[in-house]
């Protein structure tokens, strides 16, 4: 207990002392913090700065709000009533894709075998007049597109719209070869990949490269480095018509039932139609909690075309969900202003909003929470989610301390939440950084030493002030 007492003390004078907080060199940041008494410190509050996924905040709120917390996506296989004659459909058949992130191809699978048939002597429609629009957002980064956090979002979701392969390569020099598990409905080639070690790929400014084309084949080219066990790959789907058709041909084929007609695309269901499967999605909040902790675009961008589907009854695209989110909030009394949105999930680089807009979204959270049960649902320091190992809150005071959306884009580095403070107080704070770059040495130091980068300790000086409730200094570079 004394020993306790002393390191307390110790802890006490060594947090009077701290030094003013300086920001990284070249970046531009955004600082705004609340207490129980209002805004306790504001800096460049007002400046617009893409959130990256502290958008997030923004979708989960208004998902929450106007879909309700029992709401479930339901993924539906329809007929037209008095087809189902025993094991036989006779006549055509819809399956009613609602932009499920959820649904993966053992669902598919389950849905088939529900039915109960062997054969479907019709066509087989499939309906994605769910969505309408583009299925990768305004400002989305075109270089992101084979990557799994940039899928296609569109009414057609199967295993994320992502799939996964693997290249093998044993011998400098020797050839390369890819590889797709069994039944699923992707093609890798790697005839034009060249394998050497990792010095004559940094002297060739070499680097595996993949192209995309028709029909889900990915072509990979350039260089990597041998390895004993073969390396995992992971795809974006780029043709998703192709992705939804394979999986319902292997689903059918799996559930036994034999197709007699064509695969269509259709844009609506029939009047009147019988329904006779159903998979429905994890309710609201176990989505989001999953969204907002691990930062998952699809369910983001899923989220913010249905609130627009739902809130306008029409077909949900990037357009009407951003529109829906500004209008959602604003009848709530949040003013979103001048802030620019253009997805749900925060990867378009034409999301603009400041710090203190961010914080009127934050307010209305916390003074709704009993209600709305939102906080949790953010990652936790040191706990779970994006959170568990940030190196800004690693300091075992910090533990549990933290419940913020972390947001990541090439050149910024943001976190908006909250914290409970040592004195119990629970504040609403918003740090943006932008700009954040390094010449290629200092970069590379940096990575091989494991340092902190810069804009992180400048992130842990704020959280760990206002954690121990001392007032913020801040000095500009000049």
């Amino acid at each position: 207990m004394q020993r306790f007492l002393i390191g307390f003390c110790a802890f006490v004078s060594l947090a009077a002392q701290a030094a003013p907080l300086t920001p990284p060199q070249g970046g531009q940041y955004a600082v705004i913090v609340q207490g129980n008494n209002g805004v306790e410190y504001a800096r460049h509050a007002d400046d617009m700065i893409a959130p990256a996924s502290t958008m997030k905040v923004l979708t989960a709120l208004a998902a929450r709000l106007e879909l309700g917390a029992d709401f479930r996506f339901a993924t539906e296989i329809q007929v037209k009533p008095g087809s189902k004659q025993g094991d036989l459909i006779n006549g055509d058949l819809w399956i009613n894709f609602v932009g499920d992130p959820t649904l993966s191809r053992m669902d598919l699978l389950a849905l088939f075998k529900q039915l109960g048939v062997t054969r479907i002597k019709g066509n087989v429609h499939v309906n994605t007049g769910a969505y309408n629009g583009y299925e990768r957002g305004n400002g989305w980064s075109w270089g992101d597109q084979t990557l799994c956090f940039a899928a296609p979002v569109s009414a057609v979701i199967i295993d994320k719209n992502c799939a996964y392969g693997t290249v093998s390569a044993t011998q400098i020099g020797g050839p390369a070869t890819g590889h797709v598990a069994t039944g699923v409905p992707i093609s890798i080639s790697a005839d034009n990949v060249d394998v050497m070690t990792y010095g004559d790929m940094a002297r060739q400014f070499c680097a595996l490269e993949v192209d995309m084309a028709k029909g889900n084949h990915y072509e990979l080219k350039g260089c990597i480095t041998p390895n004993k066990e073969p390396q995992g790959l992971r795809f974006a789907i780029h043709d998703v018509e192709a992705w939804g058709w394979d999986n319902i041909r292997w689903a059918m084929d799996r559930a036994g039932v034999k197709h007699d007609g064509l695969l269509r695309v259709t844009h609506k269901a029939p009047e009147g139609a019988e329904t006779l499967a159903t998979h429905y999605s994890a309710p609201l909040p176990v989505m989001l909690a999953k969204m907002l902790k691990k930062s998952d675009n699809t369910y983001a961008d899923t989220f913010l075309k249905t609130v627009g589907r739902h809130y306008y009854n029409k077909p949900g695209s990037y357009r009407s969900g951003t529109m829906a989110v500004r209008a959602i909030l604003t009848k709530q009394g949040i003013d979103l202003g001048n802030a620019t949105l253009a997805d749900g999930s925060g990867l378009s680089a034409h999301n603009l909003i400041s710090a203190r807009q961010m914080l009127s979204v934050l307010n209305f959270i916390q003074r709704n929470d009993a209600q709305l049960g939102f906080i949790k649902l953010l990652p936790s320091s040191q706990v779970d989610g994006t959170l568990a190992w940030r190196r800004s809150v690693t300091a075992p005071m910090m533990k549990n301390k933290v419940h913020a959306k972390t947001g990541t884009i090439t050149g910024t580095s943001n976190l908006a939440g909250f914290i409970d403070t040592a004195g119990g107080q629970r504040k609403a704070f918003v740090v943006f950084q932008r700009g954040l770059s390094q010449d290629p040495a200092t970069h590379e130091r940096y990575r091989a030493s494991k340092a902190p980068w810069p804009w992180t300790v400048f992130e842990k000086g704020i959280l760990e002030g206002i954690y121990q409730q001392q007032p913020l200094q801040i000095v500009d570079r000049p």
